[in-house]
């Protein structure tokens, strides 16, 4: 059993560089790759301690690719690696100007809610998405030139745009 994996951190684990942009589909297929090889099934023969690192090591594997394969987890742990912790529950002081914007989000959302728009609601999904996705773009600029303040509060934002978007997600769903 190969416990230098355990040493590794995701971007070494996945044989990336570290930068923020991946390719999702190479993400997807070294995973793969590294389940077949590490699958706790395999070592079914071994014994207990051999077994137990197959299920950290295969778990490790799962939580790294959880966390490369999502724009904001993969954003807040390279920030990690360089050093700067994002506080998403203390640290979310934010402009006048970007709080102003989620209120009126919040009550555009409450307004499609109340009377039941699911046409407005799927708007408000898409222009949520879409901003994420503007936001997920100026971090990958801003790691190539590692300003990591600005990614700092990027990454805020953009936890906060997913946090709407699930939530317009989940009353979509109810509806």
């Amino acid at each position: 059993m190969n416990n230098e994996l355990l040493k590794q951190d995701y971007f070494e684990l996945f044989g990336l560089a570290l930068d923020y942009q991946i390719d999702l589909g190479g993400l997807q297929n070294k995973l793969r790759a590294l389940q077949k090889q590490y699958h706790p099934d395999n070592f079914a023969a071994e014994d207990t301690e051999v077994i137990n690192q197959a299920l950290v090591i295969s778990s490790q594997i799962n939580q790294a690719y959880t966390t490369l394969s999502e724009p904001l987890a993969r954003a807040i742990y390279l920030l990690q690696l360089h050093g700067v912790i994002v506080d998403l529950v203390h640290g979310t002081k934010f402009s006048n100007e970007f709080l102003m914007a989620q209120i009126e989000l919040r009550e555009q959302i409450s307004e499609a809610e109340d009377s039941g728009d699911f046409d407005a609601l799927e708007q408000i999904e898409q222009n949520l998405q879409n901003e994420s996705t503007i936001i997920t773009a100026k971090i990958g600029e801003l790691f190539i030139i590692a300003n990591y303040a600005e990614i700092s509060e990027l990454v805020k934002q953009l936890a906060f745009y997913k946090k709407l978007e699930q939530l317009v997600a989940n009353i979509l769903g109810s509806m």
